[in-house]
């Protein structure tokens, strides 16, 4: 396989072909969307000014740690007293980030996984993102956020068991709609062609639960 060092129309081809994906980063970990803007364009900028420094089968993971050091420079996560309890609630826990993609993410849609991350303060956010999404190791995301590696790992801890709930209680209410459309759809009839649906919910949902 032949190494081409890219070029800042490759840059310039990615920023835009990615965009949706690159500025959901930004969002996610700067909770504003004037923030995540400002830090989608220092990204693209210094992605621009440097593009030969990388070769195009890095550029994607190259763009998205560009996207990520931008966050951090704006945002600048630090340890609290919290982050850093030592109870018996908070003591580290390994955490595989395999089960975490596994068990956890497939039952957070995105909209629903931004908001919950959201609700993590700053730190606690940018370590699962980095984690859990970017694949990181805890090592090189330590270093990136300037922590020690048993605190990144208390704070993912942390910060999985949080998402972990939010996941349980999408897939409680998922069931919920669901065994609701079933039984909603019992009471489904047909009047000289109009289908009427029994029940409290907005027109909308009726007619998608009628199909």
């Amino acid at each position: 396989m032949k190494w081409n060092k890219c070029t800042t129309t490759d840059c310039q081809k990615l920023f835009a072909s990615s965009a949706e994906r690159l500025r959901w980063l930004c969002l996610t970990l700067t909770a504003h969307e004037d923030l995540a803007d400002k830090a989608f364009e220092a990204a693209r900028e210094l992605s621009m000014r440097s593009a030969n420094q990388v070769f195009q089968q890095w550029i994607s993971s190259w763009a998205r740690r560009q996207i990520i050091k931008s966050c951090i420079t704006i945002m600048r996560p630090t340890l609290s007293p919290v982050d850093r309890c030592s109870c018996s609630c908070h003591k580290m826990e390994l955490v595989s980030t395999g089960a975490v993609q596994n068990e956890i993410l497939p039952d957070l849609p995105a909209e629903a996984m931004q908001d919950s991350l959201l609700r993590l303060n700053v730190l606690s956010r940018f370590v699962f993102v980095l984690r859990a999404l970017e694949g990181y190791s805890r090592r090189d995301t330590a270093l990136l956020l300037n922590i020690g590696d048993a605190d990144c790992e208390s704070i993912y801890s942390q910060a999985t068991n949080a998402l972990q709930m939010d996941a349980e209680i999408a897939c409680q209410s998922r069931n919920t709609v669901q065994k609701n459309v079933s039984t909603e759809s019992d009471e489904v009839h047909s009047e000289y062609g109009v289908v009427t649906i029994h029940g409290s919910w907005g027109s909308e949902q009726l007619y998608a639960a009628a199909g």
